[in-house]
């Protein structure tokens, strides 16, 4: 017999307001949707709503769920404004959909448990954030060949500009001018290093010093959501990247334009030695891991996959020959693997760990001189145009194909933990749907 829900059901508008509540929670801390789908269908096992009764439509900003008994259809949604990776919150609520079945949690334990996941603060106080991004672009100027005094700059204009961005985000200001007035903050403080000629490689920090800002949870979820058939949301996630980055690229020009410094978008990273471009790498994903609110035990983890993913992409790339974009993939992919194991050591979903080692690989450089060469057009005329344009394309197809190397990795290796590492999980989800009458869940 399939499970039919009670007539009369009084607590059928108190389940849905829990269940748009935990939606809300999972979209706001930037989950892929295909994490938001799997979460929510656990909890409708929970909460005893069949499968074929529940109905959700996810977008960037809204989640509606309906029930449809037949006689009767209730539909609710829900709306989702803020938006800022919250990796602790993606892992409290995956191990409260499980604790939930298999403790059978009353509607009140569920709702005093989700209040705690909700109310809960950030494991990583504000000041140690900024530090961490600090410490993370100058991991990232350090990928490029830096010298020590540029990675310092670059440090000093990363935090100063991080905590800039705090202030205007704790103050409600516009997302786009967030974004660009801390692009011209960090990129002319790290211009005055041009000026102060303390070092050999004055113009790097212009560059890493607003790394920070590049949306590469949302790329890479965006590519997750396209893959996964989550278009709409994919698509969504695509143009306000773009927005994101046109915001960078804007802030960093203006910044340029301030200090009377030339167009150094044809400036090329050159790696240093292998166990330096390890630590950056290790450094620049704590940074990140930090920002994204990893739980603390899984710091090691991220530093470690940084370096691992960083070192294979170039290894690949310099000694092999191989493309970026190749290389990229192969790096996520590896590290991607790993995680298989590491998820049942540290106990966290499989994005919690996979996610911030691959963001030093997001190619921050080649967008912006994507972005530069678009704008450098009108600059010159007729023929002399096509160069810059040659350019623009070439380092904006082969960002893209990039991050879409980076997002395939990531998802592949999930796709196959899902569908061949993660037995036990399914085992225990088709038995709690067994014993409560839903064969088709």
């Amino acid at each position: 017999m399939k499970q039919e829900l009670a007539d009369g059901d009084s607590d059928l508008g108190r389940k849905l307001d829990l269940m748009l509540r935990t939606g809300k929670l999972l979209i706001q801390s930037l989950a892929d949707s295909n994490r938001i789908d799997r979460n929510m269908r656990r909890i409708a096992v929970y909460m005893g709503i069949p499968s074929d009764q529940f109905h959700m439509h996810i977008t960037y900003t809204t989640l509606m769920i309906n029930i449809n008994e037949g006689s009767r259809s209730v539909t609710k949604f829900r709306k989702c404004t803020m938006h800022s990776v919250n990796m602790t919150m993606l892992s409290e609520i995956s191990k409260l959909s499980w604790r939930a079945i298999e403790k059978e949690y009353t509607l009140d334990e569920y709702e005093r448990e989700l209040d705690r996941i909700e109310k809960a603060k950030h494991h990583y106080p504000r000041w140690l954030t900024v530090i961490g991004i600090g410490l993370a672009c100058a991991g990232f100027c350090k990928l490029f060949g830096c010298d020590w005094p540029a990675a310092f700059i670059t440090a000093v204009a990363s935090s100063i500009a991080m905590l800039a961005r705090q202030e205007m985000t704790k103050r409600h200001f516009n997302l786009y001018m967030t974004i660009a007035i801390s692009a011209f903050i960090a990129v002319i403080i790290a211009g005055l290093g041009v000026y102060l000629k303390i070092s050999d490689t004055p113009h790097h920090p212009i560059f890493a010093c607003v790394l920070f800002l590049i949306p590469g949870v949302p790329l890479i979820n965006c590519v997750d959501d396209m893959i996964d058939g989550f278009t709409i949301v994919g698509v969504t996630r695509a143009v306000i990247a773009s927005f994101t980055i046109g915001a960078i690229t804007f802030g960093m020009a203006l910044a340029l334009n301030v200090l009377h410094l030339n167009d150094y978008s044809a400036m090329l990273g050159t790696p240093g030695k292998w166990f330096m471009m390890a630590v950056a790498a290790a450094v620049a994903a704590m940074g990140f891991a930090i920002l994204f609110n990893v739980p603390p035990h899984t710091l090691i983890v991220a530093a470690a996959g940084g370096a691992v993913t960083v070192v294979l992409r170039n290894f690949l790339m310099y000694q092999a020959g191989w493309s970026l974009p190749l290389s990229s993939f192969c790096g996520a992919f590896f590290f991607g693997m790993i995680t298989l194991y590491l998820v049942h050591v540290v106990h966290v979903p499989a994005h919690v760990i996979s996610i911030p080692p691959v963001i030093p690989m997001i190619p921050g450089v080649l967008m912006y001189r994507a972005m530069v060469g678009l704008l450098n057009i009108d600059a010159t005329e007729g023929l002399e145009q096509i160069p810059f344009l040659l350019q623009a394309l070439e380092s904006g197809v082969k960002a893209c194909m990039t991050i879409l190397g980076i997002s395939l990795g990531v998802a592949l290796s999930n796709v196959i933990g899902r569908r061949y590492f993660s037995t036990s999980k399914q085992k225990r989800l088709m038995m709690e749907i067994k014993m409560k009458n839903d064969p088709i869940f």
